[in-house]
């Protein structure tokens, strides 16, 4: 279950920062329909980073537990 978080995790990562760079990039090359859709994927990027995060977090084992 950890290495589900870790996935979710870079896979928000990977989402977020292609989005932002895809749709500022498209937006100032004047494309402004695709441009509108990564803008509007990187809330969906954000979720799944702070989701991922999360999972790692609470179910990571802990010192105490081994």
């Amino acid at each position: 279950m950890v290495f589900l978080g870790r996935l979710v995790f870079f896979v928000g990562l990977i989402v977020t920062v292609v989005s932002l760079v895809l749709g500022f990039g498209l937006l100032f090359a004047g494309i402004a329909n695709w441009a509108q859709f990564f803008l509007m994927a990187i809330p969906l990027g954000f979720l799944l980073l702070f989701a991922g995060l999360s999972t790692h977090v609470l179910i990571e084992p802990r010192e105490s537990d081994k």
